[in-house]
């Protein structure tokens, strides 16, 4: 394989004359196999001098694949400067992990919106395709690309590539799990680092600090030279190329760095061959054989997390609710515990998919109670990350057992240990498959009635529906039912995951199910004919939330839709069950009512924001911005020319001071009229101001404009006549045409504008 560093800084760009010789651009690297594959690992601000390269040199049309690590800035920054991206013929193949709820579509969206950059991500003329990435592997033609999670402050994904023999692998943005003394790693996680770059010809590892350095950086998620070169020297690497380097280190800090990992490796007389990396530099790597695969998982198939179960085992409240906090934002679902007892006993009901457990406890030592506890569920691959106060794994022989699968030093950073909980749950599937399952029959609103959750037996509830008691237990609508209605509620319950853009309540079917969100999002839309956008939003519901009462309390089919926004779990409580925990308990009554009537107050709120203009009848300023953005991106998904037509009634101000403002209400409501009437339904159509109107078109072009433009203006000249009016009632209007229409209104308002004033020019 070639490879070709553009970009090895880390952090920020700092181009200069004292980092001449490594170079001052953030990451980027250039990997061609010998079958002509390219690849692009990371797109900081080196890609900018690679684009303009791959556009004067490379063959087109261009077809690349483009791999980021993570996104942060220093690692998508160049991608707006990137020349392929803006070449109608070039395919650009994106893969990125998910990072704290977004993909890497909505952050290179995000970098690149008009407050920051004069051109959009939907602007560009290239084909561009995005995918997620899990741990796991997948193929591009004769290339094994693999991929393993790293230990940063985001959720951030190393890259192995295989091809002909030889292998590189791009491990950047990552720090130690558990930095040892010597040569001996004890900790799970930099065994999984050692065994994932194990045998590479060529690995790129993040190397910005010094061992000094780190000590006062620990938890920022980056690696010292000395942890870099004794990875790969574990690992039994060809080459070692130290990357990311310091912002704050120049050419001679980065030359004193490379000379101390070229001492440490002769120190071990090893033939590992160490360099720092530079811009410019290419490498012909040449390996000898194909190494061992590293991961048998397909890195293309998703495993949300959301849902997944985790027990807290801490005497620290302050520490469970910062906990519970970061953990509670990424829709799982939380046992806090604080002591071992607590912890055994609740944990067969809770069925944990993770385990983070303080090291020490008031009545039993953390690293003892995993094998209690593991034990006592049956589950001897629980994922257990442990809390310690000790940083020295040498000096402390209890938190070197062998059971432990993470360890995590106090004071510690809660992104990195959301990460690290992030990357263990992508890991293990969820729990009780007989019980959660896909629901792939998009029909199927109340599909739980025929998969019901069998009863308890004379000798109590099952398991099933002692865990269901427990998970609605926290839940504020369901707190003023007890151990027992509650058992009783949910005896009959089904757990349901949905994915995104899946059915969970059909609109017009009969009520059978009340649903309680366990986590992930729904949406809550009705159905409206004769609209492009097919559904109307209405609200948006998450965690704790029921949806699908109003048609259990009314009798009534479903008056709307409920949607699944992301991967989902809900659970299905049968119609008879619900009414009757109802009937039986009064505080969950008027809990009930106080959800309902918030649910009416935020509907008076979208009254208000889309009630219509009062004197005409048409949408009104803040209802064509809120619709504008609905219709548009319906418009940009489906690549149809979206028009605005804007038109201003001359004379307004004469009529009114002549005839009275009366007449000009009228003038007003006679040109609303003559526009409801020459649009169609799936137009919208607003007063904008006072003598301002607004025309939204989906799929019309010029000569559609044109022809509504004829139509209106044949009939504003009756206007004047029924009024009894000595002039002709006439409009300035203004047009613009657009397949990508803006994201905000003012901005394609502005182009019509614009358009108007030629005319009258």
């Amino acid at each position: 394989m070639h490879v070709r560093f553009w970009g090895t800084r880390g952090s920020i760009p700092t181009p200069g004359p004292s980092t001449a010789k490594y170079g001052g651009n953030t990451a980027c690297v250039e990997v061609r196999t010998d079958n002509g594959t390219l690849i692009v690992l990371d797109c900081g601000t080196g890609a900018r001098a690679l684009g303009l390269q791959l556009q004067q040199s490379a063959p087109q049309p261009l077809r690349l694949h483009l791999f980021i690590g993570h996104t942060h800035w220093d690692h998508i920054q160049g991608f707006p400067f990137f020349t392929p991206a803006f070449l109608p013929e070039a395919e650009l193949n994106i893969y990125a992990p998910v990072g704290f709820k977004r993909g890497v579509e909505e952050a290179l969206a995000g970098q690149m919106q008009y407050s920051y950059f004069p051109v959009t991500l939907r602007d560009l003329r290239s084909r561009i395709h995005f995918t997620a990435l899990e741990e796991g592997f997948f193929r591009l033609g004769d290339v094994l690309v693999e991929t393993q999670y790293l230990n940063h402050t985001a959720p951030t994904i190393a890259y192995r590539i295989s091809s002909d023999g030889t292998t590189v692998a791009y491990v950047t943005d990552h720090e130690p799990f558990w930095k040892p003394s010597g040569m001996t790693f004890h900790h799970p996680g930099d065994q999984r680092h050692i065994a994932f770059i194990k045998g590479a010809d060529l690995v790129i590892h993040d190397a910005q600090y010094s061992e000094e350095e780190y000590r006062s950086k620990v938890g920022w998620g980056h690696s010292s030279v000395e942890y870099a070169t004794d990875v790969a020297l574990a690992a039994g690497a060809g080459r070692l190329a130290l990357f990311h380097h310091d912002p704050e280190h120049d050419d001679a800090a980065v030359g004193q760095l490379e000379a101390a990992a070229r001492a440490r490796v002769a120190d071990r007389r090893a033939s590992l061959d160490v360099f720092a990396a530079a811009e410019g530099v290419e490498l012909d790597v040449r390996g000898g054989g194909p190494g061992p695969a590293v991961v048998e998982r397909s890195a293309l198939r998703r495993r949300p997390i959301m849902g997944g179960r985790v027990l807290i085992v801490s005497a620290d409240e302050a520490e469970i609710a910062s906990i519970g906090q970061v953990l509670a934002e990424e829709n799982l679902v939380l046992l806090p515990t604080v002591d071992a007892e607590t912890a055994v006993a609740q944990a067969p009901e809770f069925s944990p998919d993770l385990a983070i457990i303080d090291a020490q406890l008031p009545d039993s030592d953390g690293a003892k109670l995993i094998d209690v506890l593991r034990t006592r569920l049956g589950q001897p691959n629980l994922p257990v990350l442990l809390l310690t106060q000790n940083p020295d794994p040498e000096s402390d022989l209890r938190i070197r057992n062998p059971a432990i699968t993470d360890r995590l030093v106090k004071p510690f950073s809660l992104p990195m240990l959301l990460t690290r909980v992030r990357a263990w749950l992508s890991r293990v599937r969820v729990a009780d498959h007989a019980q959660a399952r896909v629901t792939t029959d998009l029909g199927a609103a109340d599909a739980p009635e025929r998969a019901p959750v069998a009863t308890g037996t004379d000798k109590g509830p099952t398991i099933a529906a002692a865990r269901y008691a427990n998970l609605l237990a926290v839940m504020p609508l369901f707190r003023p039912l007890d151990r027992e209605e509650l058992l009783a509620l949910v005896a009959r319950a089904s757990e349901q995951v949905y994915l995104a853009g899946q059915v969970v309540v059909r609109q017009n079917d009969q009520a059978a199910h009340v649903f309680v969100v366990l986590a992930g999002q729904v949406r809550v839309v009705e159905g409206v004919s004769d609209s492009p956008l097919g559904d109307r939003f209405l609200a948006e519901m998450g965690y704790g939330e029921i949806v699908g009462e109003v048609g259990i309390l009314t009798n009534q089919t479903r008056s709307a839709s409920v949607v699944a926004a992301e991967p989902t779990r809900c659970l299905a409580l049968p119609r008879q069950d619900f009414l009757q925990a109802l009937q039986s308990s009064a505080g969950l009554a008027m809990a009930l009512s106080r959800v309902l009537a918030q649910r009416v107050y935020k509907t008076d709120g979208l009254l208000i924001l889309y009630a219509p203009d009062p004197l005409t009848g048409l949408a009104s300023r803040q209802a064509f911005h809120e619709q504008y953005r609905s219709l548009t991106a319906w418009a940009r998904r489906r690549r149809i020319d979206v028009a605005l037509l804007v038109l201003d009634v001359l004379h307004l101000k004469t009529i009114n001071d002549h005839f009275g403002y009366a007449v000009g209400d009228e003038t007003l409501r006679g040109v609303a009229n003559i526009l409801r009437e020459a649009t169609r339904a799936t137009d919208l159509v607003a007063r904008y101001g006072g003598d301002e109107f607004a025309v939204l078109l989906m799929g019309a072009g010029y000569q559609d404009v044109d022809r509504l433009i004829g139509r209106v203006r044949a009939k504003l000249d009756q206007i004047g006549p029924r009024l009894g009016l000595p002039l002709t009632v006439q409009c300035r209007t203004g047009v613009a045409i657009s397949r990508v229409p803006p994201e905000s209104a003012e901005a394609f308002l502005q182009e019509a504008d614009q358009d108007m004033n030629k005319q009258k020019a």
